[in-house]
């Protein structure tokens, strides 16, 4: 519903430049393919600058700053997602069930629910992260983690899981660029420091990122007259948040795990210089796969809404994210014979990189179809059973990798990635289809 300059809350006049943003990005929440393009281009700038500032380093052969950079780069997102604690999911499906009426207060529960929680949890994840750099000795890792700390409590605020629930996924992936941008600047200019220097660089540079994307989502939200007012919260109401969202992490971490322990295997097995490549191939891989979930979460909402009353589920999922699908055929293999060609053209380490990617890009359509279907069951509220068979995955993928890394190398650590998605479906594929609702009526993406 548009407002004018005369509509304003309380009887106040906007001026006719706000109204006009405002007015925009309620038109934008009605668009899930241009909400889906925004995230891909976000993603796009942010991934594309970190991509483009380790190609340097590549090209300057300073694989000791890109392996560094690289592993704590990964882990930091992965404490950002741990402090997160699945909002992105939970949150966005209260708000995309809420009616009108009522979603103006079930924001603000569910924002300050969530930032009650992931404040606690930046708390003992920083703990731990102070403690690990205390007994550090390595320079890199010790002031990364002490400077990138602040990241974590800024995070605990963030409202990307209010812009999906309102359809507007599209902003969150838009403001959450800036950190990206932030540490990929760094890492050009901290090529030549000393270890310490750049490591407390880079880390000052994530925190500061993460600062002006968290400032960004609430004023946007302030144009749009959603900023969650402050609410008391309940303690029922914390856990309720703390028990659905520590189901969804317990969902993503798996993948997130099973990624850095073949990290962890590439480095004791195949080498550092190996285990850069990897870094920097498997990057491309993930990147490509990153898309394909930007265009899912972008009609989340939608797909809430179409299971909610689907007779068959498990064909409405793949109805509603068909776009998602296409895509992950089309850039899969068009991924696996640019990567080839590459293998073949170039030479030295890029070539190398290239072969990476080639065997990794396999695992981007399987990796697809799999979060289709998961996502499908958490849509339905089923997030017990997602984490389930995400951890039941990962152990697969663990003891695969463990063994066919060590028999095969790195085609043995794509083998397993592609081993554990089947794993995941087989458990949680049957369950979905059980499930029918007793009316179906499909909203158009």
């Amino acid at each position: 519903m548009d407002r004018t300059a005369a509509d304003a809350e309380g009887g106040v006049m906007l001026p006719e430049a706000t109204v006009a943003r405002s007015t925009a990005l309620r038109r934008l929440s009605q668009n899930g393919h241009a909400n889906a393009l925004l995230l891909i281009t976000s993603f796009g700038m942010g991934q594309g600058s970190i991509f483009l500032a380790q190609t340097l380093l590549v090209s300057r052969d300073a694989f000791d700053l890109l392996a560094r950079f690289g592993v704590s780069f990964s882990f930091a997102i992965l404490a950002l997602m741990i402090v997160d604690c699945g909002a992105v999911t939970t949150i966005a499906r209260r708000v995309s069930l809420a009616d009108a009426a009522g979603r103006q207060a079930e924001i603000g529960r569910c924002y300050w629910a969530a930032c009650r929680v992931r404040f606690c949890i930046a708390a003992v994840v920083a703990t731990v992260g102070v403690g690990y750099a205390l007994v550090s000795a390595d320079p890199f890792y010790r002031f990364y983690i002490l400077s990138a700390i602040p990241a974590l409590f800024l995070w605990s605020f963030n409202a990307a899981g209010v812009f999906d629930g309102m359809q507007l996924s599209g902003i969150s992936g838009a403001t959450s660029v800036l950190a990206y941008l932030s540490s990929a600047f760094a890492l050009v200019f901290a090529a030549h420091e000393a270890p310490s220097i750049a490591g407390l660089v880079l880390g000052a540079a994530l925190s500061v990122g993460y600062a002006f994307a968290v400032v960004a989502q609430l004023v946007v939200l302030r144009l749009l007259r959603c900023l969650p007012r402050p609410v008391d919260v309940t303690r029922t109401q914390s856990l309720e948040f703390a028990r659905e969202g520590g189901a969804v992490l317990l969902s993503v971490l798996p993948g997130q795990l099973s990624f850095r322990f073949q990290i962890v295997v590439c480095s004791l097995v195949l080498g550092e210089v190996a285990t850069a490549l990897f870094v920097y191939g498997r990057q491309i891989a993930a990147a490509v796969s990153q898309v394909l979930d930007f265009v899912r979460r972008a009609h989340f909402a939608v797909l809430a809404r179409n299971l909610l009353s689907a007779a068959k589920p498990f064909r409405a999922a793949f109805r509603t994210q068909r776009l998602a699908t296409l895509l992950a055929v089309a850039m899969a293999s068009g991924l696996l014979v640019g990567a080839a060609g590459c293998s073949i053209l170039l030479d030295g380490a890029l070539a190398s990189a290239a072969a990476v990617v080639a065997l990794f890009s396999v695992g981007i359509l399987t990796g697809a179809l799999a979060q289709t279907v998961a996502q499908a069951v958490q849509a339905l509220g089923r997030y017990a059973l997602v984490a389930w068979a995400m951890n039941t995955a990962m152990i697969a993928c663990l003891v695969a990798s463990a063994g066919l890394g060590w028999w095969l190398g790195l085609p043995g650590l794509a083998t397993a990635e592609v081993l554990s998605h089947g794993v995941m479906v087989l458990c949680v594929c049957r369950p979905l289809r059980r499930t029918t609702p007793a009316v179906s009526v499909q909203v158009n993406p």
